[in-house]
């Protein structure tokens, strides 16, 4: 699949093709449909240091299909539209079982384990950074389903992409 890829911190993107897993545990596989550019992930893409290791895929505001689930998924099913959003909660520590995922205690659990099932995302077998577990600037973005919002069908593609950024209560 295309992606805007950031190579080095500062280069900017360049479109590349990027391969992309299948989806394991609740890793939902999403079409992307709209992707806002916010400033966070100019930013990143063109000033020299980053918290995300190049190679890397940004793009924290996206909207979408689902087009496959993994075996563990409960909340969405192929065809139902989404919005990302940054927050990578676990949904079991005493933060998200208060409603306070924006304070979650545990967000490493969400990433798939690369040892088990290899990475995300790659580019001639080697792993590919996806930025904030999206990594939205791409044909399609692999998310663990906590990072997913499902969104009305009547709801225009590209509004909805936007306020998963400024939103963070997802």
């Amino acid at each position: 699949m295309k992606a805007a890829v950031v190579d080095t911190m500062g280069g900017g993107f360049t479109v590349q093709d990027v391969e992309i897993a299948e989806p394991a545990g609740r890793e939902v596989l999403v079409e992307v449909r709209a992707s806002g550019l916010c400033h966070t992930d100019l930013t990143l893409a063109t000033r020299a240091s980053s918290p995300f290791p190049p190679p890397v895929v940004l793009g924290h505001e996206i909207a979408g299909v689902v087009t496959a689930v993994g075996p563990h998924v409960t909340g969405f099913t192929v065809d139902d539209r989404v919005v990302g959003c940054l927050v990578q909660w676990s949904g079991a520590c005493p933060a998200c079982l208060d409603g306070r995922p924006y304070q979650c205690g545990r967000p490493g659990t969400t990433p798939r384990d690369p040892r088990r099932h290899g990475p995300r995302l790659s580019r001639g077998h080697r792993p590919v950074t996806q930025g904030m577990g999206l990594g939205g600037f791409a044909q399609s973005a692999l998310v663990h389903e906590n990072q997913l919002t499902a969104v009305p069908r009547r709801l225009p593609f590209a509004p909805a992409a936007l306020p998963p950024c400024w939103a963070v209560r997802c």
